[in-house]
């Protein structure tokens, strides 16, 4: 009897521990089935909320130059700039690095001291040209540093926080259209002090002139301000998700001529968000453009003693400290 006791209570603990086992693996079964459905919640994925068909548009795009889609977004490029951007281009052929900056019309201080800077160089055919929009009563200022300069894009575009976005549109649309030959394109702020050189450098050995790439600093796993009183607050209406796709940081993004004709189609298919680095993230997510993160375009001003090697830095909102730290770095760098 103590044996068949024993052996009864040996099958009663198996018969336990498998049922145990079998609850565990129906458990983890839920528990990825409802991860996965709170990940949809989390991250933007494959829905009509922000695009729709662009595996078709980009197969377009890619072997015609643009889609018979219907978009999402219409932009009327015959009236987006107050002044004929085909003046800025003249006599700009074989640009090894295009630098477009995105400036604020009343930012006359700082273009000033790119120009005589990073925006100039020598050992390198580099072009230059700042984007603005328009404020009341002000353009005329914009229209006289055109004409003196030939380097400005004035937007029909009012000039203000919430229309920085359109700046990035409207730019990569206008060098599509206007089929600007140019080795690689760099999108920056006139915040940020650049070392073309280096970025010219970085350019050749990371992308092809056939690749759809851009490469920047980039963020991961950020989210919305939800804060009302923040000037990035976003609605959950606006962007029903947790978090944001991973993108480059405004100011740092370098690409090719090839990923210029592309996103110029690809932002007519996917809904404006304001916040313009996002914006173009979503925009690469959905037509699944190469995004590559280089810890050389700085998200934080340093020391001018320690930028001999990067490729840009932030931080540069006085014209004067551009100028003083670009005269220590060619000493430095001597």
């Amino acid at each position: 009897m103590v044996l068949s006791n024993g052996w009864f209570t040996f099958s009663r603990r198996r018969v336990q521990l498998i049922l145990l086992r079998l609850c565990m693996v129906l458990l983890s079964g839920f528990t990825i089935f409802q991860l996965k459905g709170l990940q949809s919640m989390l991250y933007i994925g494959k829905n009509n909320l922000f695009w729709n068909n662009t595996e078709h548009i980009l197969d377009d795009v890619l072997e015609k130059g643009g889609s018979n889609v219907t978009p999402f977004n219409t932009f009327l490029i015959n009236d987006a700039f107050l002044e004929d951007p085909k003046k800025v281009f003249e006599a700009s052929d074989n640009i090894q690095l295009l630098l477009v900056v995105k400036s604020h019309l009343l930012n006359y201080g700082k273009r000033d001291a790119i120009r005589k800077t990073w925006g100039h160089v020598r050992k390198l055919r580099v072009k230059t040209v700042f984007v603005v929009g328009y404020l009341q009563n002000m353009t005329t200022v914009g229209y006289f540093e055109s004409k003196l300069y030939k380097d400005i894009i004035i937007l029909n575009v009012e000039d203000i926080y919430k229309n920085i976005v359109y700046k990035s549109i409207y730019s990569v649309i206008c060098l599509s259209k206007l089929n600007i030959t140019a080795e690689f394109v760099h999108l920056v702020d006139d915040d940020r002090l650049v070392n073309a050189l280096n970025v010219y450098d970085v350019a050749k050995e990371s992308i092809a002139q056939s690749d759809v790439a851009m490469l920047g600093y980039m963020f991961h796993s950020t989210k919305p301000f939800r804060r009302v009183t923040s000037k990035n607050f976003m609605s959950w209406e606006e962007y029903p998700f947790v978090y944001f796709p991973p993108y480059i940081i405004g100011g740092t993004i370098l690409t090719n001529m090839k990923t210029i004709q592309v996103l110029a189609e690809a932002v007519k298919y996917v809904r404006i968000i304001q916040i313009e680095d996002v914006f173009i993230g979503i925009v690469a997510k959905a037509f699944r453009i190469n995004m590559q993160h280089h810890s050389g375009f700085l998200p934080y001003k340093k020391p001018v003693n320690q930028l001999g090697n990067i490729l840009s830095c932030p931080g540069y909102d006085i014209p004067y400290t551009l100028l003083r730290d670009w005269e220590i770095l060619k000493k430095i760098s001597k």
